[in-house]
């Protein structure tokens, strides 16, 4: 499990077994949920930041967190 950060204007969506990030209103470019470099759906791990795409990434409320998971 690994904190991702957020930004604005982006939200979590899953593809497959894959959750990206991508930009509101358009779900057509995938994006990684780490570093935000835009990558291909087919990607198993970003080229520019090296991280596994996570399966999900949660809300935790507890610590107003979100929680990326699976694909460690």
């Amino acid at each position: 499990m690994e904190i991702v950060d957020t930004r604005e204007g982006y939200n979590f969506k899953i593809f497959g077994n894959k959750t990206f990030a991508v930009v509101a209103g358009n779900d057509t470019v995938a994006f990684c949920p780490f570093c935000y470099s835009q990558i291909n759906f087919s990607d198993d791990r970003c080229p520019c930041c090296n991280k596994n795409i996570p399966e999900l990434i949660y809300y935790h409320g507890d610590d107003d967190t979100w929680i990326a998971s699976g694909n460690e």
